[in-house]
């Protein structure tokens, strides 16, 4: 059964040779990312290979399902191995953390024990107890009233909103993976930089990974010093990604994201 997920999962034109920007589409790739970024959930990598015991602790539990994420050479085709993964006997990685469970798709009689305890323990059904003894009258009275209590029929934009979503872990807000991708851009371009004895500051970022502000003409008009704003739009600009990648960074390891 094809699994279903809320945010845009991700595609790779090939899975031996997955193309970048397909990959980058999915605010997941951005997740997985993260936590190749973050210190402390590498070292934990790094310990946990080594066989010292994993603990009872939110980054513990994290590394529990995501896992190893640790790699050499292209980080594309890193995450393309790491999401078709398998995480247990029937699931990859991907379907394992992010994709919605696999609900009940028919309106059925439940006829016996298993099926019912089955029925109350999930979050997708309603397991309702009718008694025959009522009119037809009653009964569709009372479901009106457990319908308007337990159910919203929505259609649209809420159905993709990850707060709505059953999966082990959803996005905490909606994000635009384009903005994802800037901010990790600039995040990547800065500790490369950090590598090798060099600070770069925000303007030089954004002209590293090639960012550009939008100015309206209106704006240009009003401005006497013109280039000296523009540079202090990008530095903002800059800050300001810096600051939703390095959250996210810091999050992913607590298994919140962005």
């Amino acid at each position: 059964m094809k699994r279903f997920f809320i945010s845009q999962h991700p595609t790779f034109g090939s899975y031996k040779n997955p193309v970048a920007y397909k990959i980058e589409q999915s605010p997941y790739y951005f997740w997985w990312l993260a936590l190749t970024l973050n210190e402390e959930y590498l070292e934990l990598c790094a310990a946990a290979s080594k066989g010292i015991k994993v603990k009872d602790s939110p980054i513990h539990k994290v590394f529990a399902d995501f896992g190893d994420v640790r790699y050499e050479g292209d980080k594309h085709k890193a995450f393309a191995n790491w999401w078709r993964r398998k995480a247990n006997d029937t699931e990859t990685m991907g379907e394992y953390l992010f994709a919605e469970p696999v609900a009940a798709t028919k309106v059925m009689l439940v006829d016996d024990a298993e099926a019912a305890k089955q029925s109350a323990n999930d979050a997708s059904s309603l397991l309702i107890n009718i008694p025959k003894n009522l009119t037809r009258k009653q009964i569709d009275k009372a479901l009106d009233n457990i319908f308007c209590k337990e159910l919203s029929f929505e259609k649209g934009r809420q159905t993709r909103n990850p707060t709505r979503s059953n999966a082990r872990y959803s996005l905490s807000k909606p994000a635009k993976a384009h903005s994802l991708k800037s901010a990790f851009s600039i995040i990547e371009a800065e500790r490369e930089a950090l590598a090798i004895g060099k600070k770069l500051s925000n303007v030089q970022l954004a002209d590293k990974v090639g960012l550009k502000v939008e100015i309206s003409r209106a704006t240009r008009a009003e401005q006497d010093g013109l280039a000296e704003y523009e540079i202090y739009l990008l530095s903002t600009t800059v800050s300001r990604k810096k600051k939703l990648a390095n959250t996210a960074i810091a999050s992913a390891a607590k298994g919140i994201f962005p």
